[in-house]
């Protein structure tokens, strides 16, 4: 009996060994970098107490190619001189073929020094079409928004599995 329970722990940890390595393999790296208008004109959607920021961008992803992108944000009133949180976030960008992926992300802007802030923020795949139906992944986004010449830019980096 002793050596029945040892063969069965035994293949039950040889069998969670492999399934591990498969399951890890669907997470593909994702890199890139992007640059874009920091404001474009957006409907209001986060309240009388906050603000909603629009922005378009352009840039090339790993898994995407070249690719084009917009969204909205939540923040503070604040944003011009101190820092600020980013909530509510939701972007989709288009991949060369065409196919989408729809994001949404909170983080934080930095205060600004001499016109110009970093902003950081953690994006999960909500959904995507095409290639990506049915995608999932998180995504560190990181970057600089120029609040002299309304432009942002940046990298991303994480992973997607489609």
């Amino acid at each position: 009996m002793k050596r029945l329970t040892i063969s069965i722990a035994l293949a039950l940890t040889l069998g969670g060994a492999l399934v591990l390595p498969a399951a890890a393999a669907g997470q593909r790296p994702v890199h890139g970098q992007f640059s874009g208008s920091g404001v474009v004109p957006t409907e209001q959607r986060c309240g009388a107490e906050a603000l909603t920021l629009g922005f378009v961008v352009t840039g090339v992803m790993t898994h995407l190619g070249q690719l084009t992108g917009s969204g909205t944000n939540c923040t503070t009133f604040g944003l011009a001189t101190e820092a600020v949180p980013i909530w509510d976030g939701i972007l989709t960008i288009e991949a060369a073929d065409g196919s989408t992926l729809t994001l949404g992300y909170v983080g934080e802007q930095g205060a600004p020094v001499n016109g110009v802030a970093t902003f950081s923020h953690a994006d999960m795949i909500l959904s995507g079409t095409g290639r990506f139906e049915g995608a999932s992944g998180e995504l560190t986004v990181a970057g600089l928004i120029d609040l002299v010449d309304l432009t942002v830019s940046g990298t991303v980096s994480g992973w997607l599995s489609y």
